[in-house]
């Protein structure tokens, strides 16, 4: 036999209202237990839950109770006693034990144990009882002759012993004597015996019209009989309503189950949609944030953009006028350069008198030279001085053939130079009419991209706000899919209570069961 140690001589004792139930299997390992034993045992509950019920057992408790209680237990009936168990600490505490086995298709599957606080007195008795089995003594025995049988022997014996010594009339008297003394006393402690029963069924309906339609008995015994068949029909009333009731919950047990596990279903693909919804919409919130990033950046662009365009339209007005001056730089240059034509003309003109001039003196001198050599030797001073006029003349002449040729070249390049002057104020004019246009373009350009930005803002502050829109969106889902986790944990907790529920009430139909034995 299990012997747990350590012990004391600390008595623990609990409320007389407190029951303390376990359940085992049939070889006595614990499967289930209330919290008051767990509580009064000093074992957790994790402890006691797959171990042997002798984990309780006090080592005062001899091997016998158990022996007859498992003898009771196998054969598929009751036992009832007083048993001492051990605390974790060594203390023990005391239990009045009522065992029943547990069946199944009439096959016993386990045991239930439930246990009171005993009266002390009947403590008192157990401990003395068990001590003497501990010290190897026999219970005691009932006297083989009671009480109330004793006066009538010893009337018998006095009366013989009077018969035999030649008194018969006093062996009359004793035997008479002692017949009255029995049936005097055999009464009395009838009726303190009924008096007895009487007390303990107090609580049981009696009335004395009752005891002529249920029993032939009248008195204390009709009394006893009335009480007894009311105490059986209120048990018989009290177990048809649990099993009315065990019958009841059994059936809501069972519809609640059904709906629990639809609603379960519903809710983990409620769940599962949810989840899903939750993905796209952070998916989603990631394009929109992708978006908000791309449109910021597009955003900025346009700025740099706009800023470009503004620099080029400003380029452009600088250029304008730039050409514009250059515009009226050629023309001054052309407007020179026609001035010296003119004037390059004017010199040709001159040099032309020149020539002419020069010829004419040429002829003079050769006139004159003609006319010298006719003077002979008065004209010979003369000669050579008109031969000096008409070298000069000649060199005039030259001369003004030179500048005749230098203003021709001139003349042609001044045209050159006032063509060129044309071309280029008719180039600067197509410049400046193009820029004039690249002005108005970067104007409109600058006005599409003012467009864009403003746009762009307008839908980056939308998508932001979208964003802002979204991620509540999705906060709300994830909330949504946290209140869906926590229904259908609420919603296996409820199955799980449902199931609870249905054992129980098949725990009650099998007490029902067994109280109809």
């Amino acid at each position: 036999m299990r012997k747990n140690l350590p012990v004391t001589d600390k008595e623990k004792t609990f409320d007389k209202n407190t029951k303390l139930i376990s359940v085992t299997d049939t070889h006595g390992t614990i499967l289930e237990c209330n919290d008051a034993f767990v509580k009064i045992s000093g074992f957790q509950k994790e402890e006691l839950i797959g171990q042997p019920h002798n984990i309780v057992r006090h080592p005062d408790m001899p091997s016998e109770a158990f022996k007859v209680m498992w003898e009771h237990l196998k054969t598929g009936q009751p036992w009832m006693g007083l048993v001492k168990n051990r605390c974790k600490n060594g203390d023990f505490y005391w239990v009045d034990a009522y065992v029943t086995p547990i069946t199944q298709d009439n096959k016993v599957i386990g045991y239930e144990s439930v246990r009171s606080c005993p009266d002390k007195k009947a403590i008192v008795r157990a401990e003395q009882f068990y001590q003497r089995i501990r010290s190897g003594k026999s219970p005691k025995k009932t006297s083989p002759i009671e009480l109330e049988n004793l006066f009538l022997v010893l009337a018998l014996i006095a009366s013989s012993t009077a018969y035999v010594i030649g008194y018969p009339e006093l062996s009359e008297s004793l035997l008479l004597a002692g017949v009255i003394i029995f049936g005097g006393w055999v009464s009395y402690a009838r009726k303190k015996t009924l008096r007895s029963l009487s007390d303990m069924l107090k609580s049981a309906f009696y009335h004395p019209l009752a005891m002529y339609t249920y029993t032939d008995d009248r008195g204390e015994l009709g009394k006893i009989k009335v009480s007894l068949y009311s105490q059986a029909a209120h048990l018989s009333t009290i177990i048809a309503r649990i099993e009315n009731a065990a019958i009841d919950v059994s059936t809501k047990a069972k519809q609640g189950q059904s709906l629990t596990q639809n609603a379960k279903k519903e809710i983990a693909r409620q769940q599962k949609e949810t989840e899903a919804v939750a993905a796209a919409m952070h998916e989603m919130s990631t394009s929109i944030h992708d978006v908000s990033k791309h449109v910021n950046h597009a955003a900025d662009q346009a700025e740099v953009a706009n800023k470009l365009t503004q620099n080029g339209v400003t380029t452009s007005n600088t250029t304008r006028d730039a050409i514009e001056k250059l515009k009226h730089t050629v023309q001054q240059i052309g407007q020179s350069v026609q001035s010296v034509s003119e004037q390059t003309n004017k010199i040709a003109h001159v040099a032309q008198i020149i020539e002419n001039i020069a010829e004419q003196t040429n002829l003079l001198a050769l006139n004159a030279a003609i006319e010298a050599a006719r003077a002979g030797d008065q004209g010979r001073g003369f000669a050579v001085v008109a031969d000096e006029v008409r070298v000069l003349a000649t060199r005039t002449q030259q001369s003004t053939q030179d500048i005749h040729t230098i203003i021709s070249e001139l003349t042609q390049r001044a045209q050159q130079a006032v063509n060129v002057s044309q071309t280029g104020v008719s180039d600067a004019e197509q410049g400046l009419t193009y820029v004039l246009e690249s002005g108005e373009v970067l104007k409109g350009i600058s006005q599409a991209v003012e467009q864009i930005a403003a746009m762009s803002s307008q839908i980056a502050t939308s998508v932001e706000q979208q964003t802002h829109v979204v991620e509540e969106v999705n906060q709300q889902i994830v909330n949504i899919s946290n209140l869906a986790t926590s229904t259908l944990k609420g919603s296996n907790e409820l199955s799980d209570c449902i199931d609870n529920v249905h054992k129980v009430s098949d725990d009650l139909h099998e007490l029902v069961v067994r109280f109809k034995r």
